[in-house]
């Protein structure tokens, strides 16, 4: 196997255990590298340069206009609205842009964005899933049911591949209480289906700086809970690294630690040499002193990350988010007692696996099973699967919950700590603190012993680690606080 394959497979092993340990669905933030792949959707200098090309009285090439705003390509975007204004009216009786543009209502932007979305949805009506180049891939895309979808494309690819998935676009990002909840996709710079809200040009970007505070208030939840999956960005991304500077000091306990739930998967046009192996994890420099590590996977195909990503589901996007719906409209009722509701089987639903049962869905996923029966020190042998959930009841965001905290994240950072104290890693073995009953995919349970020792590492406490494998105990003891 080759050096880069190992690295592939590794890095994929890990993203895979983030997703089974988050215990959620991953958030997907999409980027404009995979319109690129996918259509051949330009770059933004791609489209800087092609908007220059589609107006006759635009004399300059784009060198010109990046000269004169010092390679600022909002700047730019900003130089060719005057341009695009005058060329609409100029040519007003002659349907270049639709007779609504005109109305004085509309910014003078309007007439650039216009000729965005025409150019833009011009290309999608070339796209066909059926016979792209990448069908397979695009297969496995669309097979995903993530928690959300961000992007800043403006195009309607992606509402073209999940097409159970509602679209929220700009300011309703940040207005509609919905758009956080499961089966959206937010297109938080707009879109072609509404030209208006596109952000493209430098004043666009000064009011979107403006309610990015907002955004971000109402989009902290998935960084906190989900692991989230960047797409098609470069690491160094003018966009992304904004917002991550927002929450970098929230998710981010250091610039040495590696936040572990966020996930760059750079696509590269160039082979990938299989003697090489790229970095696993980047920082990125977002500015005033501060960064930010983030996990990093270098790939010439999204097929296997798309088959990591993939997890089952007995129930659709769409049944998912009217259920969520349905239950968000019962808490907020003034009175439980007038909905004609079985409250007693709604309080039983714990996971998707009793609602499907409960609502007469077809549960899809496989039983639980192991090739062999476990033995384990101090427990015996243990073969059934009843016997394994009950030993091994917790995933690790309810031990987070049991220890006090609103995500996963510092029970990751503890299970690390041991493996630095003791050169024991309870998470790479079936031991009385860990299990993995995953069939096509990790599934890691924790017992209450792995409860008991955690508890101990977050209180700065003295702990020991029972080690299966030798039958032996590592102490770690600690100084009494005075």
């Amino acid at each position: 196997m080759s050096i880069y394959k190992n690295y592939l497979d590794d890095s994929l092993e890990r993203l895979r255990t983030v997703l089974d340990d988050s215990g959620t669905r991953p958030i997907l933030f999409i980027g404009s590298g995979l319109a690129r792949r996918y259509y051949g959707s330009p770059n933004w200098i791609g489209l800087l340069e092609k908007l220059i090309e589609l107006n006759p009285i635009i004399s300059m090439p784009l060198g010109f206009f990046m000269q004169n705003n010092a390679n600022d390509l909002p700047k730019v975007a900003s130089s060719l609205v005057e341009q695009y204004q005058k060329y609409g009216w100029e040519h007003h009786h002659a349907g270049l842009f639709p007779k609504e543009l005109y109305d004085h209502s509309y910014a003078k932007s309007i007439f650039l964005k216009s000729q965005v979305s025409q150019y833009l949805d011009g290309l999608m009506k070339d796209f066909r899933l059926e016979d792209n180049l990448h069908k397979e891939e695009l297969l496995r895309l669309r097979s995903l049911k993530p928690h959300a979808i961000i992007t800043t494309n403006y195009d309607n690819l992606l509402e073209t591949i999940f097409e159970d998935f509602k679209v929220v676009i700009g300011q309703q990002v940040i207005s509609k209480k919905e758009a956080t909840n499961i089966g959206h996709i937010l297109k938080i710079h707009g879109s072609t289906s509404h030209p208006e809200e596109i952000i493209i040009s430098h004043e666009d970007y000064e009011q979107f700086e403006d309610k990015l505070k907002y955004l971000i208030a109402k989009l902290l939840t998935y960084f906190m809970e989900h692991p989230i999956i960047f797409l098609g960005y470069a690491v160094n991304d003018t966009n992304i690294r904004n917002i991550l500077s927002d929450i970098s000091e929230i998710v981010s306990g250091g610039s040495d630690e590696i936040v572990n739930n966020i996930w760059f998967i750079e696509w590269k046009k160039d082979e990938i040499d299989p003697d090489f192996r790229p970095p696993s994890d980047k920082s990125i420099d977002l500015g005033a002193g501060k960064t930010i590590r983030v996990n990093y996977i270098a790939v010439n195909s999204f097929e296997e990350v798309y088959t990591s990503l993939y997890q089952d589901s007995a129930m659709g996007i769409d049944s998912l988010r009217e259920f969520q719906t349905n239950i968000y409209n019962i808490i907020k009722s003034k009175t439980i007692t007038d909905l004609e509701v079985d409250y007693v089987n709604v309080q039983n639903i714990t996971n998707e696996e009793t609602l499907t049962k409960l609502i007469g869905l077809q549960e899809r996923r496989e039983e639980v099973t192991t090739p062999e029966r476990v033995q384990l020190l101090g427990v015996g042998t243990i073969a059934d699967p009843e016997q394994l959930i009950a030993f091994f009841p917790m995933r690790i965001s309810n031990l987070a919950n049991k220890l006090g905290f609103p995500f996963w994240y510092p029970i990751d950072q503890a299970i690390k700590k041991i493996k630095e104290e003791t050169n024991y890693n309870i998470k790479e073995s079936n031991n009385i603190y860990h299990i993995d009953i995953g069939i096509k995919q990790p599934e890691h349970r924790y017992s209450k012993e792995a409860l008991d020792v955690i508890r101990k590492v977050l209180n700065n406490e003295s702990y020991k680690v029972i080690i299966d494998d030798l039958a032996t105990e590592v102490a770690v003891t600690r100084e009494e606080n005075n």
